[in-house]
């Protein structure tokens, strides 16, 4: 039985598509004549609102994806589902079988002209993991083209299975929220592990890695100038000049540190190189993106600030920290304080990349790219270092070492 296939797919999900897929190939061959069947899933996601399943029987299943912008666009407000929710309508059934009877929603109009006759929408309400103030829930349209249209033996059996249906993709949908929120907030090797069961306060790895630690200089000084409500678009972007560079280059954000930001690149000796060739390159990447977003702001009248990094290689013990049932999972160690020291020293010494000697070491393919930027002595480590830079990129800047002068705030 279908019920049956239901509570099974729920115990053991398998993935949204794959469960429409099979839903739909049953319903046909229990003999519900559908012609094309639409669901839409409203999710929890920084950038996705909702996405969308379309099935067609002997057509490959088709998912888009239904960002938060879209959900003021004009298509939307037009649609079944729209109405369906503001007027609070469970369920909606159109004939589509007079080429000249009116139709209020467009949609149907597409869908007559494709030789579809009859449609019947269904939208059902549930709450996923109890999140109360982000209600989500299933909304589909079945339609055919069968010439007499749905019987009311076929409308009672998708009455019957459309919210057994619901369920199991409520099932699955609590876990993808999980793991979007896990991957949003932690990273997601960090969030595959917590799922893993990897939650024992204390447990920690030693893991041999490239520490990538940026800060913007000038923030407290530049956000006095601003308005509160500017501060997080401005942190954003700068930010976005970051995050794209570290991650396309397989490296993991573990958290933002305020105005600032920590990655590693997981390593070991027979890799290190490589990985350092990447973190090096995601550093100049970071900084020429901030240059250009810079350029952007200051023909705007706004302040901009330049960004420094510090990169390290070391061991580094990652796993969980914190006390009680509040942990954090992140990375810890000296090599850590380490990176942060040797961050300090950008501003002093006017570089926006500084290296230290053990990374320049290990990045023998990047040895032509850096620059010894003399001996130094680092807060808290015993014995001076040497540090390098990359070769050239100081040069770019229009006043090597100074901090950028935010204007002051318009009065009128």
């Amino acid at each position: 039985m279908i019920s049956d296939w239901l509570i099974e797919r729920g115990l053991h999900p398998a993935g949204f598509e794959t469960l429409i897929h099979g839903f739909c190939d049953r319903l046909a061959e229990a003999g519900v004549p559908l012609s094309r069947v639409y669901v839409s899933i409203r999710t929890l996601h920084p950038t996705i609102a909702a996405f969308d399943i379309l099935w067609r029987p002997g057509d490959k299943i088709q998912t888009s994806l239904f960002n938060h912008e879209m959900a003021g666009a004009f298509a939307w407000g037009k649609s079944p589902f729209y109405h369906m929710l503001e007027t609070n309508v469970p369920t909606m059934r159109r004939s589509l079988a007079n080429p000249e009877a009116p139709l209020e929603f467009s949609v149907l109009e597409e869908l007559r002209n494709q030789g579809l006759i009859d449609y019947f929408a269904s939208v059902i309400k549930f709450d996923v993991a109890n999140i109360k103030y982000h209600p989500t829930g299933m909304a589909s349209s079945w339609a055919t083209n069968r010439p007499e249209g749905f019987t009311d033996e076929h409308l009672d059996i998708l009455n019957r299975l459309l919210p057994r249906l619901a369920l199991s993709l409520n099932v699955g949908l609590a876990r993808q929220i999980a793991v979007n929120m896990l991957d949003t907030y932690v990273g997601h090797e960090s969030g595959q592990r917590i799922l893993a069961g990897d939650i024992q306060p204390g447990k920690m790895d030693v893991l041999p890695a490239v520490i990538w630690l940026a800060d913007l200089r000038s923030f407290t000084a530049v956000s006095d100038t601003m308005p509160h409500d500017k501060i997080g678009d401005m942190l954003n972007a700068y930010f976005e000049c970051m995050v794209e560079p570290v991650q396309a280059r397989g490296g993991q954000v573990l958290k933002f540190l305020g105005d600032g930001l920590l990655a590693t690149f997981d390593t070991n000796a027979n890799k290190s190189d490589g990985l350092c060739s990447q973190a090096l390159s995601a550093a100049a990447d970071s900084i020429e993106r901030v240059r250009a977003l810079n350029k952007e702001r200051q023909a705007a009248d706004w302040p901009a600030m330049e960004l420094d990094i510090a990169l390290h290689l070391g061991d580094v013990l990652y796993g969980n920290v914190g006390a009680g049932d509040r942990l954090d999972f992140t990375v810890i160690g000296p090599a850590v304080n380490e990176a942060s020291r040797i961050e300090a020293l950008c501003t002093p010494l006017g570089h926006n990349i500084l290296t230290s000697e053990a990374f320049a070491k290990a990045a023998t393919t990047c040895s032509a790219r850096l620059v010894s930027a003399g001996r130094h002595s680092l807060r808290g480590v015993a014995g001076d270092q040497e540090l390098f830079t990359m070769v050239g990129l100081d040069a770019e800047r229009s006043t090597p070492g100074a901090r950028p002068v935010p204007p002051q705030p318009r009065t009128g």
